[in-house]
């Protein structure tokens, strides 16, 4: 196990994005920007219009992804995750209206906001 303790003082923000931003594209440009290689992504609710996910596709050693893409209106129910090295690992549980399922994966570049994102990191 490896403990991580956050420096004193510890920031803590909520990002909204807009509609028809690239989620994942336009997180990595703002760590870019604030020079961010480490934090929590502690919460997010919002709905994607396409979503791009992997998830693992069996048990076995090596591990192999399972990529799939999701379209439609799409519900956000979770989104947490982290920021290590200044990449963001972010699993998001999505309810697809249109069809009534709930998906879980991680999320992949690519992912549309359909209307508003909400996202808090704690740095």
């Amino acid at each position: 196990m490896l403990a991580v303790e956050a420096p004193k003082g510890a920031r803590m923000l909520m990002l909204y994005f807009r509609r028809g931003e690239l989620v994942l594209e336009e997180l990595k440009k703002f760590i870019e920007k604030e020079g961010i290689n480490t934090a929590l992504v502690v919460g997010g609710l919002g709905s994607f219009d396409i979503c791009h996910l992997h998830t693992i596709s069996h048990t076995e050693m090596p591990p192999k992804d399972y990529f799939f893409t999701l379209e439609g209106p799409l519900e956000v129910g979770s989104l947490q995750g982290t920021i290590a090295g200044g990449e963001p690992h972010i699993h998001v549980v999505l309810h697809d209206t249109a069809k009534d399922k709930v998906y879980a994966g991680h999320l992949e570049p690519g992912s549309r906001c359909c209307y508003v994102m909400e996202m808090g990191l704690i740095i």
